[in-house]
């Protein structure tokens, strides 16, 4: 259709009577918002609705809202990862002067072994200086209170051979299951 002939379809349509779904819509309207609507604008909303939706106007804005939504994602990623190297490198730093802390109060710690010979070296491996581990903090431990023993009352002139006999319970079969259809 060219943009002449849907003028004219607009038109018609505009020029056209209100049918009974206007007049039910526009009294539904009134009734849930309390706000008294045209029924002619009730009308040439429902007759246009979709035309309005397909057009070209509205898909461009509806694209470029695509867009603005993407960039704000992509935008807010960034931020949110800025924040996470920001982060980590503070955490990198912490280490590095805990590092450097703990190798300088190790230093003096450390014996110097004698050389190995070539005959010492080829008898038993070389043993590595370790830095001496740090004690690991204890959890907190709760006990919990073992459940009473609980003894069931029984007579003190009860005895095991005055109980019935059950009968065993009855195996049924199963159906087989139906084959699968395709």
């Amino acid at each position: 259709m060219s943009k002449s002939e849907n003028a004219k379809s607009y038109a018609d349509r505009a020029a056209a009577e209100p049918t009974e779904l206007h007049r039910n819509f526009a009294a539904w309207i009134e009734e849930k918002t309390g706000v008294k609507p045209d029924l002619k604008t009730v009308q040439i909303v429902c007759a246009m609705r979709m035309d309005f939706q397909r057009s070209e106007e509205n898909q461009s804005h509806l694209a470029q809202r695509k867009a603005q939504a993407a960039a704000a994602k992509k935008a807010a990623a960034a931020q949110k990862k800025a924040k996470l190297e920001a982060q980590l490198a503070k955490l990198k730093g912490e280490l590095d002067k805990v590092e450097t802390e703990e190798s300088a109060a190790a230093q003096p710690a450390v014996e110097t072994a004698p050389k190995a010979t070539r005959s010492r070296a080829r008898k038993a491996p070389a043993k590595a200086v370790e830095a001496p581990a740090q004690p690991k903090a204890r959890a907190t431990r709760t006990r919990k209170t073992a459940a009473p023993k609980v003894t069931p009352d029984v007579p003190a002139d009860f005895d095991a051979d005055d109980l019935e006999e059950r009968p065993e319970p009855v195996k049924r079969a199963r159906r087989p299951r139906a084959a699968a259809t395709k």
